[in-house]
């Protein structure tokens, strides 16, 4: 309907009942020319318009991000003070062991860094920017964003201090930008600033942002973790080959609404409530808790069954059992929609062959996943049906494609069913002969491969469906399960991290940082972004895979300012990666994470950082 077939009156019933969410509610006001005041103390007084039912929360499917000015999702809660909340104890089971986003590529030290450093924006649970540190989001009607799409001027909020008390400006900005392109640094975040040109103080509270190639998702890096702005201040001395060095990669100094108290790699972060936060009346808590250890089923029972803690994340954990442990507990399950993808990554490199010192070197191609035919196989046989149903349940639903949200993005008519038959018929062709032992070989050489993932009983899970499912084509399959803080890490001399991926298959979880961010999603899978002993391991695509007719509709894609066109073209790089078996989706996982029932005003979104919203998480009762 147009809004003017609504009286408000009407529109409130609707948004109550479900019918409208938030950002249809304020535009369709807007638009008949209510202020956005006015919509907001409507919603405020019609309350949350997220509907539960069994404790998971259902919300709105993320949209083209929408720039707004309001500074986060609305909420009915006015605090008058900063602080008096006592403490807040979340548990990230995996955790941190660096506190510098830009020098890890795990999510779990880049949500530690969250609770220190700030984004200049964010994407919402609906998929809308909304600023952080900049004064407003960018946007082709503020004039920030402009007509060709070639620049972006960000308008920096004014008063902010960083922990030190030294005054936040836009030469921290440009500073986190050169620091994260500093070849000597050795950024995990590097690629996300690929397509930026420069970035300039146009004065103190003004930053001009010169892309490479117009682009409709210029929003990337500045709204996701690796968009956390560093301070100049401390950072410079230890930027490029020292930035290893720096006492703050352990001992934070940023503007976020906490100060940093005490640190233990890989266990605890202790932090207290930032007196001087640049949001008035926020934060709500006085101290904060991030404990770390165990594991994700260890964490779901302290938040929903015994409520010792407030926060639990990542709750990798098989549905039936959430289900279970939140009936009748402390606490609920939140399930944010997003694009995070459990998938198998097939080396395109030989682990076992170094060159050059390197092991998984371009010039080592692998044995077997060279051959299409054989990829082919691998995706044929694994059940990820049986995945789903068995150990997943209502946490996720079987990935047929890298980029599976929006809509738009995706091609038509994608399927999948796991076919045995067809996986052995591939692999004859191929001239894999299966020996008197049931496993395949070809001139000599067994078909024998090593996977690999986190520790993680959901993962192991999946891992011994997914052995069974190649055993039965003839592949001997050996488990290696690596300790997540080990595995996520991003230490160069460490041979256990899936940037190094010294396996023949690996298994995680790759997220996303907002819904039209795929100009740096892909990038996973682009040739020019191979890791590498000589970069570090610091690009995106550790899979090796090099295809000239994907680097090509990728290329067109970033490039392309019609919506409709580079929708299209990205459709066609995600189905190109799919042709390839690139790699082998397995499970779209919305975010999973747990809250005791008196947390409010969390507002999660599969789209960033469980940890965007903390000023304004609160306690009721």
């Amino acid at each position: 309907m147009e809004s003017q077939d609504w009286t408000v009156e009407e529109l409130v019933e609707d948004y109550k009942a479900g019918n409208v969410n938030r950002r249809q509610f304020v535009n369709i006001l807007t638009g008949v020319g209510i202020s956005i005041g006015v919509a907001s103390a409507l919603l405020t007084a019609c309350g949350s318009d997220t509907k539960t039912t069994g404790g998971t929360s259902a919300v709105s499917t993320p949209g083209a991000g929408v720039a707004t000015t309001a500074p986060q999702a609305v909420t009915g809660f006015k605090p008058m003070k900063r602080g008096g909340g006592g403490q807040l104890k979340v548990f990230w089971w995996q955790a941190p062991s660096i506190l510098n986003p830009h020098l890890s590529s795990g999510t779990k030290d880049r949500d530690g860094s969250r609770i220190f450093y700030e984004a200049l924006i964010a994407y919402d649970q609906e998929g809308n920017l909304v600023p952080t540190l900049a004064a407003e989001a960018p946007s082709k009607a503020n004039n920030g964003v402009s007509a060709d799409l070639k620049t972006v001027t960000f308008k920096l909020k004014q008063n902010v201090k960083w922990h030190d008390g030294k005054p936040f400006t836009a030469d921290d900005v440009v500073f986190t930008w050169q620091y994260a392109v500093d070849p000597g640094t050795a950024a995990l975040t590097v690629g996300d600033f690929k397509n930026v040109q420069n970035v300039e103080k146009v004065d103190n509270f003004t930053v001009k942002v010169t892309l490479k190639e117009p682009t409709l998702d210029w929003s990337s890096p500045w709204s996701s973790s690796a968009g956390l702005i560093l301070p100049k201040h401390v950072f410079e001395p230890f930027k490029g080959g020292t930035a290893r060095d720096a006492p703050a990669n352990l001992k934070p100094v940023g503007t976020g609404p906490y100060k940093i108290t005490d640190f233990r790699p890989n266990d605890l972060v202790l932090a207290d409530i930032n007196a001087d936060y640049h949001m008035e009346n926020r934060p709500f808590f006085d101290k904060l808790e991030m404990k770390g250890g165990g594991d994700a089923v260890g964490a779901a029972r302290a938040v929903l069954q015994t409520g010792e803690y407030d926060f639990g994340w990542n709750l990798q954990v098989d549905g039936p059992q959430l289900t279970a442990m939140e009936k009748g507990g402390a606490g609920v399950l939140l399930i944010n929609a997003g694009g995070s993808l459990e998938h198998v990554m097939l080396n395109y490199t030989d682990p076992n062959v170094e060159v050059d010192g390197e092991k998984s070197s371009l010039k080592a191609p692998h044995p077997f996943f060279t051959d299409l035919k054989v990829r082919q196989a691998f995706n044929l046989a694994m059940d990820r049906q049986t995945i789903v149903e068995q150990l997943y349940g209502k946490t996720g639903e079987v990935a047929l494609v890298f980029a599976y949200t929006p809509s738009r993005y995706v091609p038509a008519g994608l399927s999948f069913k796991k076919d045995a038959a067809k996986a052995n018929q591939l692999l004859d062709e191929a001239g894999w002969v299966k020996g008197s032992d049931g496993v395949r070989a070809k001139g000599g050489k067994r078909m024998k491969v090593l996977y690999q993932t986190s520790v993680n009983k959901l993962r192991q899970d999946t891992q011994a469906v997914i052995k069974k499912d190649l055993e039965g084509i003839g592949v001997e399959v050996e488990l290696k399960a690596v300790i997540a803080d080990v595995f996520f890490g991003a230490d160069p001399a460490n041979p256990d991290n899936f940037p190094h991926f010294y396996a023949d298959m690996q298994m995680y979880t790759t997220t996303r940082g907002g819904p039209d961010d795929l100009g740096v999603f892909l990038l996973q899978y682009l040739s020019t972004e191979v890791k590498q002993k000589a970069n570090n391991w610091s690009p995106a695509n550790s899979t090796r895979y090099v295809s000239k007719d994907f680097d090509a509709l990728y290329n067109q894609a970033v490039k392309e300012t019609d919506p409709t066109k580079a929708a299209d073209l990205f459709k066609k790089a995600n189905q190109k990666l799919i042709d390839d078996v690139a790699m082998i989706p397995l499970v779209a996982r919305p975010n999973v994470n747990a809250a005791k029932k008196n947390i409010k005003d969390a507002n999660l979104s599969g789209w960033a950082s469980a940890l965007w919203n903390l000023p304004y998480w609160h306690r009721e009762g």
